[in-house]
């Protein structure tokens, strides 16, 4: 079955089709529809968009003509469209003509008035289609993307629900409401007095373990005295065979370009080289004065792995070896937390520093200190629902060591709850909380048992940096929002570029395309040097020396024929080329003494029968 489209736009002109379809909503992707929003309509020659000319005035269509590049680009689109829906669907969709540029939707917009509204894409994602392929409605719309009128503040807000408050004095407290009017609601705040005073003791716990300065690996080569082979190897795994075969690894295992991972506190990566700290230049000192035979052995070339006796030379290497072994747990080496380049994570001493802190601040903490506060007459953007929070919380940042309060009343976390931030993750983050429930987690054996949990960026309020201050003002229901996304990381796996004519770095290489194999088209096996060319042997050619020289520590043994009656002459400098006389399946020789430079009184080499 074919489909044939019928085009209700033929023999219209392009600037009427622009003023009537740019702004407004359409379906694209027939037969699979999808809600999207026309930005621009094009022809073979110009772009139609909606500007405003004249401040003030109504925006007007504007036609843009192409560039040189863009004809091209145009007609190569058009046909493109044509020919997918033909070959593919079976769609016989007439000349494209016109094309429409639509923005898909993205979703739903929470505004600060409590209306939802379609959010749509931005022109980076931008996809065009012919304008016959669009349909303006549909029969039934989808309920999950409908937009809505404000609600009254009655309605989004009953009396005795759970809020938080905005305010700049108060940012991030519990709050439960008490009564609404039209345009007003008033709220009950109920919070401690020391709890800003807190927000600053965790950052400065956190802010004081991650100053530790770090020294690129050329540097740290210089600074412990060795080669930068020597430093790349005891850094990482540095494996050796014991007498009995066992494998023993006496590297420090602060770097794993393979797996892509690093050592808190220790090491780094920065662009395609890795960086070290104070600390791990300390402990490879210590190592390298402590056992100098190992290092010794750090330039060694070759990629097999070294037998304890090459590096401890005498009876007694296996001891050796099991001496550095237990000097490398005394320091802790075995007990270093290896985790991915692109997540940051406190280490676990300051997290239960941060545990400790938290524990005492709840000991100290009753019901009888307790301070409630009426505020009234505040705009409905002073206060966050629970169910908002998805909405409202868009690109926030989070950094190591804030303090936030959960303020979405699904998950595992309980509301309302605070905690602090010890791991960053691409789209989530690692929080080790004041209290314990049922559902957390040690993140780990990181903190302590049901104390931890990994939330997501919209779950939560930053307390130590509040980014959503709102005003009490219900004249002037202003509100600060951070514009910029909050990217902690560029992707699951970002992309590290080598510089140009390198190979990308371990860990990071694309998969090999696979090919098929090499063909291999047969050839004449008679055909080259020393073989019969048409039937005839060609003349033989003897090097410098003749056929009686033997060159330096070759046998002065007739050489063995093969079978096939003939030998052939070996290749090379000073060699010789022998021939037997006819054999089986060998044209008889001319001549019994082989003549050439060089060659003058020598005989024949006897003659090997076949």
């Amino acid at each position: 079955m074919v489909v044939h489209i019928e085009n209700v736009h033929e023999n219209r002109k392009t600037e009427d089709i622009a003023r009537e379809m740019i702004g407004r909503r359409t379906f694209i992707g027939w037969p699979f529809l999808q809600e999207g929003m026309v930005a621009s309509v094009s022809d073979s020659l110009f772009k139609y968009e909606k500007m405003s000319v004249i401040p003030g005035k109504p925006a007007k269509v504007v036609s843009t003509p192409h560039s040189p590049q863009g004809l091209g680009l145009w007609r190569t689109k058009a046909e493109k469209i044509e020919a997918f829906y033909s070959k593919r669907c079976g769609v016989i969709t007439g000349n494209v003509d016109v094309l429409v540029h639509v923005r898909p939707l993205k979703g739903i917009l929470r505004l600060d008035t409590g209306a939802l509204v379609k959010d749509y894409e931005d022109a980076s994602k931008e996809t065009e289609l012919a304008v016959q392929l669009t349909v303006p409605e549909v029969v039934s719309e989808d309920p999950r993307y409908l937009e809505k009128d404000p609600p009254s503040l009655a309605e989004e807000f009953p009396d005795g629900s759970k809020v938080f408050f905005l305010g700049e004095h108060a940012y991030g407290i519990a709050a439960q409401v008490s009564s609404t009017t039209t345009e007003t609601l008033s709220v009950v705040l109920a919070f401690f007095p020391s709890e800003k005073a807190e927000n600053d003791k965790f950052k400065a716990i956190a802010t004081s373990r991650m100053a530790t300065r770090y020294y690129p690996s050329f540097k740290v080569a210089d600074m412990v005295g060795l080669s930068s082979r020597a430093l790349s190897r005891v850094t990482s795994s540095f494996m050796v065979i014991t007498s009995d075969g066992h494998k023993q690894n006496l590297g420090l295992s602060l770097k794993f370009e393979g797996k892509g991972m690093k050592v808190i506190g220790y090491s780094r990566k920065d662009g395609r080289a890795w960086e070290f700290s104070e600390k791990a230049i300390d402990l490879i000192t210590e190592y390298r004065m402590q056992h100098p035979e190992v290092m010794r052995c750090l330039d060694k070339g070759g990629d097999a792995m070294l037998e304890a006796a090459d590096i401890f030379p005498g009876p007694d290497a296996d001891n050796k070896v099991k001496e550095v072994k237990a000097w490398l747990t005394s320091k802790g080496v075995r007990d270093f937390e290896p985790v991915s380049l692109f997540c940051d994570q406190l280490k676990k001493e300051t997290v239960k520093e941060i545990e400790a802190l938290e524990d005492q601040i709840t000991a100290t903490k009753s019901a009888a200190n307790i301070k409630k506060a009426v505020v009234k007459g505040i705009p409905r953007q002073a206060v966050l629902k629970p169910s908002h929070a998805v909405y409202r919380l868009q690109n926030q940042h989070f950094a190591l060591g804030d303090r936030v309060t959960m303020v979405q009343d699904s998950g595992s976390v309980p509301l309302s709850v605070k905690g602090v931030v010890i791991g960053m993750n691409a789209k989530s983050m690692d929080v080790v909380w004041d209290a314990a429930f049922m559902s957390g987690t040690t993140l780990g054996d990181r903190c302590s048992p049901y104390r931890g949990a990994t939330v997501e960026f919209t779950s939560c309020l930053n307390l130590s940096n509040p980014q959503f201050i709102a005003s009490t003002n219900p004249k002037e229901p202003t509100q600060q929002k951070p514009s910029a996304p909050f990217k902690p990381r560029f992707g699951p796996y970002p992309a590290v570029q080598p510089p140009p004519g390198q190979q990308a770095v371990a860990g990071f290489r694309h998969t090999p395309q696979t090919q098929a194999a090499p063909v291999h088209i047969m050839t004449n096996p008679n055909r080259g040097r020393d073989s019969f060319v048409n039937g005839h042997h060609p003349p033989p050619v003897h090097p410098r020396g003749g056929p009686g020289h033997h060159p330096r520590g070759m046998s002065h043994a007739p050489p063995v024929a093969p079978r096939g009656g003939f030998i052939a002459a070996p290749r090379g400098r000073g060699g010789f080329a022998v021939h037997n006389n006819r054999g089986r399946g060998a044209p008889p020789h001319r001549g019994g003494v082989f003549r050439g430079r060089g060659s003058r009184g020598a005989h024949t080499p006897p003659a090997v029968p076949s």
